[in-house]
């Protein structure tokens, strides 16, 4: 493939990521990592994946940076600095196929659980939530960022339960999907896969991929939130059948 080709089509990619991403707040990493490989080997697209979400998730956390539950976003990212690490490690040694398998599985029992009867329990606090789930999707989500660079899924599947306004949504997945990208950043640096091919088609994909966010926020901003919350409901479930039957 000629380079001209591919940077252009990392960078179209990107840009549907980004807009994606935006829109349900999550999603690059999927959309991402499910078509950069056609253009180049899939270890090097999770690397590509990895660092390009840095910028726009810088975008999207401070676009949304307001609103925040704040002793949620702790106990996420603790579960998600526990079990990165052990994602990662399976990254580096394991095939990835199955892990996509199961995640796929596990995400969609999720998403099944935190909309069962959710016009009864349309009104319920966080309080009643069985205890330690926001660290659980926590950990899910570090250790899918660690082995399959996508760690958005349990994380939205945790806050599409709260009792949460759209920008108190984004702002806890947005913040909690850049902690995660940073520290991931910091394991592939020390395991040496930052090589020099990596950074210019990450700087293809993280140019584009902020512009996709910029125009997906303007383009959903006046989504009713009962109708946003059904979106990221029914695009998890997607998303869940796709890993669970592509790997």
């Amino acid at each position: 493939m000629e380079p001209w080709i591919e940077f252009v089509s990392i960078g179209l990619i990107a840009l549907a990521a980004g807009f994606v991403h935006s829109a349900i707040g999550f999603g690059f990493g999927i959309v991402a990592i499910s078509l950069i490989p056609i253009v180049m080997d899939v270890r090097t697209a999770h690397v590509v994946v990895s660092i390009s979400s840095v910028p726009m998730l810088m975008m999207a956390a401070w676009t949304y940076r307001r609103g925040v539950e704040k002793r949620s976003l702790v106990e996420a990212l603790v579960g998600a600095a526990i079990f990165l690490p052990l994602g990662f490690y399976l990254f580096k040694t394991s095939s990835m196929s199955w892990l996509v398998r199961g995640t796929g599985f596990a995400i969609f029992l999720m998403v099944v659980w935190s909309l069962r009867d959710r016009s009864r329990n349309a009104n319920s606090s966080r309080s009643e939530l069985p205890r330690g789930t926001c660290f659980l999707a926590g950990g899910a989500g570090g250790f899918l960022a660690g082995a399959v660079s996508i760690a958005g899924p349990p994380i939205a599947a945790f806050a599409l339960k709260q009792n949460w306004s759209q920008s108190q949504y984004k702002s806890f997945v947005a913040q909690c999907l850049i902690v995660i990208a940073l520290y991931k950043s910091v394991f592939l640096a020390e395991g040496g896969f930052l090589v020099q091919d990596v950074f210019g088609r990450a700087a293809v994909a993280a140019t584009l991929s902020v512009l996709g966010v910029s125009i997906g926020a303007r383009a959903t901003a006046r989504i009713p939130a009962a109708r946003f919350k059904w979106l990221v409901a029914i695009a998890l479930l997607v998303v869940s059948l796709w890993m669970m039957w592509s790997g």
